[in-house]
């Protein structure tokens, strides 16, 4: 037996022996089965026809009003095309699609609000952009969120009482003033020393006042929706009900009244103007020296000839109505929502938001935002304080009340058909029937 185990012994040396002998010849290798190794040996690289993983873009989406359409506005160039070829830039792993849409009807943003969530969730933007009028339809489809616990202190402390009004639906921040229209008045450097700011001063003033007062779609202009709201005249009772304030119509058309008898006004000439951008072209061809103009086409047209001022009020005191453009965030998702963010804070930035509304004609709601403004200092200084004691316009479906009502005196003393008194008692008893 010991014999025979140390044969078996030698026999398996033998063929330890062989092996090794035959892995030194350069002999065609023969298959071994794969030994376990503790420690992997790093393969040598070699080309393989897997790509390399890239980074995964994620494209947030705007909409856009038709106003706002940025492929279709020459004047501007579609500027905001080109901040958001800046933010992608920045921030290199996001896009930006933009989808226009209308805001009403069939196939509308409010219509796809209602819908999408159901059939096409992922069609939903991140970022929506709509007229202020019509923030609070827009709220009560549940599907915007409020932006209280999103903007930052120093952001909501930055917006002017008007801005920070516009966004609100009930209690919550719904929605960020993008942009906004509103009048001031426009006056001759060379007729002034320095511009009437008083009813006083306008009624004794060298040359004609051009406004419009021939109303917008029946209803009264903004040019003497401002002056009544300026003399304390409200559109709303306590409860909400549409109202007109006698004394309040009485005080502006007896101003009117004045300005006609010296000539300042005349009823024909203001009677024919719809729009301020009408009496603005009058105004550029020497046939007035002071009327009132949407502030961003100011901007864009005026000469040095020209100066800026708050509109004339009864007290002198800073006043306009706003209208404009509110940016609302929809995500709930924590995560798309930050990303969401990203782009809602690059928008509303003093500097982007400034250059946007510059190029749209439109002024900023945030006191940083004017300050961007490329504008003379006394403008912008002008422009800041009457942004502060501006006022959001009355809704839509209250001015459809009192508008015409009010157009109807209006036209009534301009025509000489009644006195201040007897114009606003037609005022009072037309909202009445």
């Amino acid at each position: 037996m010991r014999s025979l185990a140390a044969r078996f012994v030698l026999l398996i040396l033998a063929l330890v022996v062989t092996s090794c002998s035959k892995q030194q010849q350069p002999a065609t290798p023969t298959p071994v089965a794969p030994t376990e190794l503790s420690t992997p040996i790093p393969a040598t690289p070699i080309p393989s026809a897997t790509p390399e993983a890239r980074p995964t873009t994620i494209t947030l989406t705007l909409w856009l009003p038709e106003e706002l359409d940025p492929y279709n506005r020459e004047a501007t160039k579609g500027y905001i095309l080109r901040q958001l070829a800046e933010f992608s830039n920045t921030y290199p792993d996001l896009s930006v699609e933009i989808v226009v849409k209308k805001v009403h009807g069939r196939g509308g943003m409010l219509d796809f609000l209602r819908t999408a969530p159901d059939v096409a969730p992922s069609l939903m933007p991140d970022l929506m952009v709509i007229n202020a009028d019509d923030l609070e339809e827009t709220a009560a489809v549940g599907l915007i969120l409020p932006l209280d616990d999103l903007l930052s202190p120093s952001v909501a402390n930055d917006r002017f009482p008007f801005a920070t009004s516009m966004g609100r639906v009930g209690d919550q921040t719904m929605g960020f003033v993008l942009g906004v229209k509103a009048d001031h008045q426009a006056y001759r450097l060379s007729q002034f020393s320095a511009p009437p700011l008083t009813w006083r001063e306008v009624i004794s003033a060298p040359a004609q006042f051009l406004f419009p007062a021939g109303g917008q779609n029946g209803e009264i202009n903004d040019a003497t929706l401002v002056q009544y709201m300026a003399a304390g005249g409200t559109v709303t009772d306590p409860d909400g009900n549409p109202w007109l304030e006698r004394e309040s119509i009485v005080q502006v058309f007896t101003f009117y009244s004045h300005c006609i008898g010296t000539g300042v006004i005349s009823p024909t000439a203001v009677l024919g103007i719809a729009e301020a951008s009408q009496s603005w072209g009058q105004f550029r061809s020497g046939d007035a020296s002071l009327t009132l103009v949407d502030a961003g086409q100011y901007r864009r047209e005026t000469d040095e000839t020209m100066g800026a001022a708050p509109p004339p009020t009864r007290d002198g005191d800073p006043f306009a109505v706003t209208r404009g453009w509110v940016m609302t965030m929809v995500p709930e998702d924590p995560s798309r929502q930050a990303l969401a963010m990203l782009l809602f804070d690059w928008l509303i930035s003093p500097d982007q938001n400034s250059a946007w509304t510059r190029a749209e004609g439109y002024l900023p709601g945030t006191r940083s935002a004017v300050m961007f403004l490329d504008a003379p200092e006394g403008e912008r200084v002008m422009l800041s304080s009457l942004l502060e004691a501006s006022d959001p316009a009355p809704p839509p479906e209250v001015m459809a009340l009192v508008g015409p009502s009010l157009q109807k005196a209006l036209e009534a003393l301009l025509e000489g058909r009644a006195t201040p008194w007897q114009a606003a008692s037609i005022a009072i008893e037309s909202l009445r029937e």
